[in-house]
């Protein structure tokens, strides 16, 4: 007996200086990290480790009776600070965000209050029924009517915290999936998820408003899921044009314009049909189909900016929802620029200011003025231009792809500045990318006419040949 004490004694007085040292030393380079079980080891170290010495010496050394107070006490002390740690090491092991640590596992938040309350009851019924003898069977039973009445009482909260678990289990959505709920009140609500607790769901929608809905009324209704499975979103847009514009010219630009929106992709393609014929309007379907739900406003905004700058360039009607008569040549007038300011402007090109009052004439006249909208590429590198563009107002940046494949800025263009000069060159693609930065209008003189000019003015041709040597020498440092 009294060998086991002085093994006990040795132990622990080695043992506890040993296990707290290391704590310790664990703890400053834990912290040093800026890692957060650091919580979890002063936990053990502060609470866990002196109740266990206490509780180990009074039962190993002084060999008091496991039944006394005061060895429960301490060793119900222990409990609870064990408690406390296990707490502390769920809370940074496991976490609702969307992002978690590389140590943590993200779980829902029903998930983690469950795994709080295993925890306390597990160690609660412990000290309850072998610390301090209580007998719980007994208890249970003589609460049998009170558990009754508290069940009924609180029938609405089990409901909810049963359908919570079964939506956990079934996983019909997650946290920033997007859902539109019809409630049984009759008002439907959309919204992304946020959270899912023991009780409700959080919706927060589109205007930064909460929307509470309990799960025991979301596991009773239908819903829709806008982001599960499959990302892509088929959305709808509505656009009228006169009975003027040939519906297959309607038809290819709104194609253009939509797979040239940010967002809008190609697989599916866009479907453009005849919706209806109105009194003064042909009505046009557009399908469109969006891999990223949230910003769908976003994106049908940025379409229908697009359409309206490609409707004014092919010069198409979208008519007032009045009685009028409608005339091509009207149509045609209400775009154009008057040849004498675009004549003008040309003659104070620097470039072409060596040309003779005929040719610049010619030029003027061949010209059309065309407006592009913020965001919107003209011409890709690779394709071949679609003409020679002369910035009158606005602003387009020049990229090309760098080593890293992204897209790098290596020319900004303002008035007066020119690009599309590859259309010199017979089937050569353009070198860079071009896109508007600034709302656009530029003057589009033809390929044919330009390279007419070209063969015909070799002072032109040599002026068009440097600036494209100087452009091709800037890429290539790319």
């Amino acid at each position: 007996m009294r060998q086991d004490i002085l093994t006990w004694g040795i132990a622990l007085m080695l043992g506890v200086p040993v296990v707290a040292i290391a704590l310790n030393e664990v703890i400053e380079r834990l912290q040093r990290q800026n890692i957060p079980f650091v919580e979890t080891l002063q936990h053990l170290r502060n609470l866990v480790l002196p109740f266990l010495t206490a509780w180990l010496v009074m039962r190993q050394i002084l060999t008091l009776e496991p039944s006394g107070n005061l060895v429960r006490a301490v060793e119900t002390l222990f409990w609870i600070a064990t408690i406390c740690a296990g707490l502390s090491f769920l809370n940074t092991t496991l976490t609702t965000r969307k992002k978690p640590k590389a140590w943590q596992i993200r779980v829902p938040n029903l998930y983690l209050l469950l795994a709080k309350a295993s925890v306390v009851l597990l160690i609660g019924v412990h000290i309850l029924s072998n610390i301090w003898k209580i007998d719980l069977a007994q208890i249970t039973t003589a609460l049998g009517v009170g558990s009754l009445v508290v069940a009924l009482a609180l029938q609405d909260t089990l409901s909810n915290l049963v359908s919570g678990f079964l939506l956990l289990l079934e996983r019909p959505f997650e946290e920033g999936d997007w859902l539109k709920v019809s409630p049984r009140s009759g008002t439907s609500y959309e919204g992304e998820v946020i959270e899912m607790n023991w009780r409700a769901v959080r919706l927060r929608t589109r205007d930064r408003d909460m929307i509470i809905i309990p799960n025991g009324e979301l596991g009773k209704i239908s819903f829709e899921n806008y982001t599960l499975l499959n990302p892509i979103h088929a959305e709808k847009v509505f656009v009228r044009f006169s009975y003027n514009d040939l519906p297959n010219q309607v038809i290819d630009t709104l194609q253009k314009a939509a797979l040239e929106t940010t967002g809008i992709v190609a697989d599916p393609q866009p479907n453009i049909r005849i919706k209806e014929y109105g009194d003064f309007f042909i009505s046009y379907e557009l399908k469109i189909y969006i891999n990223n739900y949230p910003k769908k406003d976003d994106i049908r905004g940025e379409l229908l900016k697009r359409i309206y700058y490609a409707v004014k360039r092919n010069k198409l009607t979208i008519p007032l929802p009045i009685q009028m008569e409608y005339s091509l040549d009207q149509a045609l007038l209400k775009n154009e620029v008057p040849q004498e300011r675009i004549l003008e402007y040309l003659e104070a090109l620097p470039y072409l200011a060596f040309l003779d009052p005929s040719t610049i004439n010619k030029l003027a006249r061949s010209a059309i003025v065309e407006e592009y909208g913020v965001g919107e590429c003209i011409v890709k590198a690779g394709n071949l231009d679609k003409g020679f563009f002369i910035v009158w107002d606005g602003c387009v940046r020049l990229s090309v792809k760098n080593s890293q494949g992204k897209d790098q800025e290596v020319f900004r263009l303002s008035s007066g500045d020119c690009f599309g000069e590859m259309s010199l060159l017979a089937g050569q693609p353009s070198l860079a990318t071009v896109t508007v930065v600034q709302d656009l209008q530029a003057i589009v003189i033809p390929t044919e006419v330009i390279i007419d000019l070209a063969e015909h003015s070799p002072k032109f041709a040599l002026e068009i040949n440097r600036l494209i040597e100087e452009r091709d020498k800037v890429i290539k440092r790319i």
